[in-house]
């Protein structure tokens, strides 16, 4: 990719299939393959497919399918089980094409979930990373997401730590 202009959309049914290969492909890269790989994407594909996400890609020409990819759903209770959690929008899925990596895509896709999150009234957003994702760690402490104290470890085995970040309050007239 040189000097390509890069567009963000609102993802659709359509880009669901691409967004989960697009994740399966950076996962692979950040961490190598793994045994889980197939029951990753499907559930990837189930959440993206899910009315109550929302999720936007950047495409660009000279590169077929999303070239980034993040979404956003609410919070839940229970580790994501539960029930919604009130004004919590829940960031997840952001992932971009390997061999792009360290170009700016994967904070036009989060800058357009965090607006979208806002246009839908959510006051605060959350995400989970890998500790050892520096790149990721970097781009959401670039927009203000501090660090809960909340720790784990995810599907894979890898530890993780949470974010947040509040919104400004809107105006009052």
């Amino acid at each position: 990719m040189g000097e390509e202009a890069v567009t963000i959309r609102p993802g659709t049914a359509a880009d669901v299939e691409g967004a989960a290969l697009l994740m399966h492909l950076a996962d692979v890269e950040r961490r190598g393959p793994s045994p889980l790989d197939a029951g990753l994407r499907e559930r990837t594909v189930a959440r993206l497919s899910d009315p109550s996400t929302f999720f936007c890609v950047a495409e660009t020409s000279g590169v077929e399918g999303p070239v980034a990819t993040a979404a956003g759903m609410s919070g839940r209770l229970d580790g994501g089980a539960g029930a919604p959690i009130p004004g919590l929008c829940h960031i997840s899925m952001v992932a971009v094409r390997p061999g792009l990596w360290g170009r700016g895509l994967g904070g036009l896709v989060v800058d357009a979930v965090l607006a979208e999150a806002v246009r839908r009234g959510y006051d605060r957003a959350q995400l989970f990373t890998q500790t050892g994702n520096p790149r990721a760690r970097a781009l959401y402490e670039g927009r203000g997401f501090a660090l809960t104290g909340q720790a784990g470890v995810d599907d894979m085995g890898d530890e993780i730590v949470h974010y947040l970040l509040r919104f400004p309050a809107p105006p009052t007239a």
